[in-house]
């Protein structure tokens, strides 16, 4: 699933009929048999995953309790929670709010037997300053953003292993090309899909240099400095140039692109793996794989999202029986079962795709291997400028500047942020 995209704001009078309306599952007490209410608020898009529901079925059956799901427009989720922490009341479980400064505040520290069984650079990840994990990790596969490939349009076009330079990755979509088949697919009309080229990068720039993003947070570095920056988003431009790209690049949306790459209408698409289940729908005959978008010095890193945290809110009623809930979901029995039902890589050690295949088996060779880092997104203590970003990227991809003025505009959105999020140093 592909992590929460946070909302910036909501209207008003629906956030006071939220909070007007939110007295039920963590103000309602046991009943007669000591059983409760659970109120899980969750965003729409999880509801429906397959074998969630099943999960759940079976802990309400083993316990007698009950779980109350409360699903939520993604758009709106952020600003809905807040309005229900806000009132100290109508949630038990929410996720998000993972940059709010006194955390205890509004959710509990989790624990429980699921903390050694995390691959332990998981565990590194998700454990705060203060030796707390602050949420806990829900049962779906953990993402990664990098380049996914069509291996059979590969192929065709005499491609027998996946670049690992910008320049043989140009040569690539070069041989794709004169197969008669669109190199690289982007889909800028849906803006947040050009992020995840982003993302790749600056995996590849942390992994170079650990301190980048507290240099970046302190305002020591500029992005324009960092070493590589130049060469990626030039090699990005060529793309473009060169006709290396679909046509309708400022134009095409996401579920394009994931039609293109499944029915070998493109070679390659960059976006997260989460992208992996919507190309099996369109074609779950498609052989498909993963690589690296590689670095500008031919190193590569894997920036590996920290799993989705389920937070129990401090206030909660039935805390005792949601963290149970919680742990209950992500048990080897139950994370299994959901694996297997979206298959991915799983942050447990003991929770491996029965028959891993394409970009699955591809990114759990990199997790093997370790040595990966959290994306720039989840280390950073500044809200990403996304729409700027997004306008910068469109401006540069529909040739109308050049990557210096790209650097230029992504320092100023970066200026910007960091002023607003109050950060010293800006």
């Amino acid at each position: 699933m592909r992590r929460i995209r946070i909302a910036t704001a909501v209207a008003t009078a629906t956030v006071i009929a939220v909070t007007a309306t939110a007295c039920s599952g963590s103000d309602t007490a046991a009943d007669s048999d000591g059983h409760v209410t659970v109120t899980y608020m969750l965003p729409t898009s999880w509801a429906g995953v397959p074998g969630f529901q099943e999960n759940v079925d079976l802990w309400e059956k083993q316990t007698g309790n009950t779980v109350k799901l409360t699903p939520v427009p993604d758009a709106n989720y952020d600003s809905l929670v807040q309005a229900r922490l806000a009132a100290k009341s109508g949630v038990d479980i929410f996720a998000g709010q993972d940059t709010a400064k006194d955390k205890a505040a509004i959710m509990k520290p989790a624990t429980g037997p699921w903390v050694e069984r995390l691959n332990p650079d998981v565990r590194k990840a998700i454990t705060s300053a203060d030796g707390k994990i602050w949420g806990t990790p829900s049962a779906d596969g953990v993402n990664a953003t990098g380049v996914i490939y069509n291996k059979d349009v590969f192929a065709k076009a005499g491609i027998t292993k996946p670049p690992t330079t910008l320049a043989e990755f140009e040569a690539d979509l070069k041989k794709v090309k004169a197969a008669g088949v669109t190199p690289l697919f982007l889909a800028g009309k849906d803006g947040w899909t050009l992020l995840q080229h982003r993302s790749a990068a600056n995996a590849s720039f942390l992994g170079a240099d650990p301190q980048l993003a507290s240099k970046l947070d302190s305002n020591k570095v500029e992005w324009n400095e960092i070493p590589g920056f130049d060469e990626e988003y030039e090699a990005l431009a060529g793309w473009a140039e060169q006709g290396l790209t679909n046509g309708d690049v400022l134009t095409a949306t996401y579920d394009a692109s994931t039609a293109a790459i499944a029915n070998g209408k493109t070679g390659a698409v960059i976006n997260g793996t989460w992208a992996l289940g919507a190309i099996a729908k369109a074609n779950p005959k498609a052989n498909i794989g993963y690589f690296l978008l590689p670095g500008a010095d031919g190193k590569s890193t894997l920036g590996l999202q920290k799993p989705n945290l389920l937070k129990v809110a401090t206030f909660s009623k039935a805390g005792e029986q949601a963290q149970d809930f919680l742990n209950f979901m992500i048990a080897q029995p139950q994370a299994q079962k959901f694996l297997d039902a979206n298959p991915g890589v799983s942050a447990f050690t003991d929770v491996k795709a029965t028959k891993p295949t394409g970009g699955v088996a591809d990114l759990q060779k990199l997790v093997d291997q370790g040595g990966f880092v959290v994306p720039l997104d989840q280390q950073s203590v500044i809200p990403q400028p996304q729409d700027d970003l997004i306008a910068a990227y469109q401006e540069l991809l529909g040739k109308r500047i050049d990557v210096a003025k790209f650097g230029e505009l992504n320092q100023k959105a970066w200026q910007s942020a960091g002023s607003k999020a109050g950060a010293a140093g800006f």
